[in-house]
């Protein structure tokens, strides 16, 4: 386990590769989502940001909450990626209604991905 805590470019680079994998694997999922029905249609770029914003916003994190265990880090990450992404869109212009229907969906997905991404990942040595 103490392993899984050192910063190096190996631990770096394999916990980066977890979470771009889970935030890939969210990003599906919200696509299905969003695909589902004309009232929570989304530009193509809502993608490509969630993809680029939230591996960014979600490495950060993990990088600040490493030492924690994986699901309290799944946890950690999924509500502070997430709230910033809505901020985000929030900005961007869409609906209160919109955001209220997409939080929990992207909440449970995200910290879904990103526990079993993590765990996978850190049996990587």
């Amino acid at each position: 386990m103490k392993n899984r805590n050192k910063l190096n470019f190996k631990n770096l680079s394999i916990r980066f590769l977890a979470i771009l994998s889970a935030i890939l694997i969210f990003t599906f999922f919200d696509w299905i989502v969003h695909n589902s029905t004309t009232f929570l249609t989304v530009p193509r770029e809502y993608f490509t940001n969630k993809i680029i914003y939230g591996t960014i916003w979600a490495f950060l994190a993990f990088l600040i909450f490493r030492k924690k265990s994986i699901q309290m880090q799944a946890v950690l990450i999924t509500i502070i990626t997430v709230a910033l992404l809505q901020i985000r869109y929030f900005l961007y212009g869409y609906s209160w209604l919109f955001q209220i229907i997409v939080i929990p969906m992207h909440l449970i997905f995200l910290y879904l991905a990103l526990l079993i991404s993590l765990k996978l990942f850190s049996r990587i040595k």
